[in-house]
């Protein structure tokens, strides 16, 4: 059994020393920020309850929410997806459970994510390295994996581009059996890929996330547009300092 690398870090210098370089070709590492180290890493998908619908397995379900997607939103999108997988990067980017669950190729992204206000637990940034180029699939891949890959999708809006978004594909249980974590996946499986676990402590979680706005890392650039902005004057609300002896020594 494989085990997943753990790693505590309290402040960002210490967190800039995890970050990786690309690999190589089509492995270019991914992270992905929770704001709770508890919480497991399943796709919206996977947090659904197939017993409460009138379907009868995974693949069901996500096929009807597919089909609806497809129904309703080429008007709003104002152009046709190429192929399945650009429906589902569509459908997770705006909502609706898929088997993908969002990364990013930019480590401060995820660290922006996992330091989420209101929130009193230790945070996480998620890490994958991918051993080889074919774990990694690209926007024209007609065919939905089976297995877990990682997929780097067209950016089609500014925050997807902002964000460097990609996603990684999990695999669905057969017919209504129990979701399994990608964790756990991990621990039994034989991917070449490597998965860390990176704890951001919770007392540390405000201090970190302003000192990612003065890099360029906040609501406004990773949310263009209106909702981004009101995001960004609600935490500034909130941001000061009680002292400023620091500032203006006596």
């Amino acid at each position: 059994m494989r085990e997943i690398e753990n790693v505590l870090v309290s402040n960002v210098e210490d967190f800039l020393q995890e970050m990786v370089p690309q690999l190589g070709f089509q492995r270019t590492p991914i992270y992905r920020g929770q704001a709770s180290r508890d919480w497991s890493l399943l796709p919206t998908l996977l947090r659904e309850e197939v017993a409460k619908t009138e379907f009868s397995s995974w693949a069901e379900l996500e096929g009807a929410f597919l089909l609806r997607l497809k129904q309703r939103a080429r008007g709003e999108l104002g152009y046709e997806p190429m192929s399945e997988l650009e429906w589902m990067s569509i459908a997770q980017h705006y909502g609706l459970p898929t088997r993908l669950s969002t990364w990013s190729e930019n480590a401060l992204v995820a660290l922006y994510f996992a330091t989420a206000p209101h929130f009193d637990d230790d945070g996480a940034v998620w890490r994958i390295l991918p051993g080889e180029a074919e774990l990694t699939i690209s926007q024209d891949y007609e065919q939905v994996p089976e297995h877990a890959r990682i997929y780097m999708p067209q950016k089609t809006t500014p925050a997807m581009l902002n964000q460097k978004t990609c996603y990684v594909s999990h695999p669905l249980p057969s017919e209504n059996a129990a979701p399994e974590s990608l964790e756990d996946h991990f621990e039994l499986g034989n991917d070449r890929i490597h998965l860390a676990k990176i704890t951001i402590p919770a007392e540390e979680k405000e201090f970190i996330r302003r000192r990612l706005a003065v890099m360029g890392f906040d609501s406004r650039t990773l949310f263009p547009g209106m909702r981004g902005l009101c995001r960004q004057i609600q935490e500034e609300i909130y941001c000061h300092t009680d002292s400023y002896e620091w500032v203006f020594p006596g």
